[in-house]
């Protein structure tokens, strides 16, 4: 059997910041300048993608996997 343990809770901290952080900021930064700016954008996603694989790796160690 495997031994469920609490995991960090800085993985989902930081994951939930990341998320925020890269799906706002470039909305931030659309509604400063009033351009779309895709290079922003694209960054912004793959910052978010970045706080959902944290998320998820505090699912699994709150899990014990």
């Amino acid at each position: 059997m495997v031994e469920r343990t609490n995991g960090s809770p800085w993985f989902l901290v930081l994951g939930v910041l990341l998320v925020v952080v890269g799906l706002g900021g470039p909305l931030a930064v659309d509604a400063a300048t009033g351009d779309v700016q895709w290079l922003v954008r694209g960054i912004g996603v793959l910052v978010a993608i970045g706080g959902g694989v944290l998320i998820g790796f505090w699912v699994r160690r709150r899990q014990g996997r």
